[in-house]
């Protein structure tokens, strides 16, 4: 599929495979929003990039292509965006809630320990990642949707129309393959009205650590 998203710009949308993995695991962290999840001054970020650079392309490989979907945009060969869409039963916040199926992929490429210690945003962060991880499964359950759309990157070079363009490119793409009901959850304000363009209707918010809020919707 090709989305001509301004006269100037032509974009291929499509599924990814495994060759798109290592540019996608980089557009991931490029695009990773700055959160202060405890509220205590400091960007939370993983205490080793590298490690959490390795874990996001293994989670990719191993998780994302295996049980779900990675739709991509690119434009001359270089991705500009990609969205995640993960099985309910995967649906995590952030790496400090590995599924057990990744927790075992990750054992077996690397050292338990260190990942841990990579990965691990502290205390605080756990403790509010935990306590909505919990409201999430439940408000999910009720829902039931078939897949949710867990993750949306972009390039941040790209004027903020063409963002928002070519996300609902992605998002869009991924809807008309998509089977039942669709649910799509995000922390940033400009991503609210990407996925209300594309179809989602709000559900719920869920407050995520220190005035934090996850907007939750559905395609249904």
């Amino acid at each position: 599929m090709t989305a001509s998203l301004e006269p100037s710009a032509s974009y291929l949308v499509r599924r990814a495979g495994l060759v798109d993995v290592t540019h996608a695991a980089r557009l991931l962290e490029v695009s990773a929003p700055a959160l202060d999840i405890d509220g205590d001054g400091t960007v939370d970020r993983p205490l080793d990039p590298q490690v959490a650079a390795v874990v996001t392309r293994l989670a990719l490989s191993h998780l994302v292509l295996q049980q779900g979907k990675l739709w991509v945009a690119e434009r001359d060969g270089v991705l500009q965006a990609a969205t995640v869409w993960m099985p309910r039963h995967e649906v995590r916040l952030g790496a400090v809630g590995l599924s057990e199926g990744l927790r075992e992929t990750v054992r077996l490429e690397l050292d338990a320990a260190t990942v841990h210690a990579a990965l691990d945003p502290g205390e605080d962060v756990r403790e509010a990642l935990g306590a909505a991880e919990t409201t999430i499964a439940d408000m999910l359950s009720r829902v039931a949707p078939d897949v949710v759309l867990t993750t949306l990157a972009v390039v941040p070079d790209l004027a903020p129309h063409e963002r928002a363009d070519i996300l609902q490119a992605c998002i869009t793409a991924a809807l008309e393959e998509t089977d039942g009901v669709a649910a799509a959850m995000t922390l940033l304000t400009e991503h609210v009205a990407v996925l209300e363009a594309s179809g989602f209707v709000r559900v719920a918010e869920v407050t995520v650590g220190a005035g934090h809020r996850l907007w939750v919707g559905t395609s249904r």
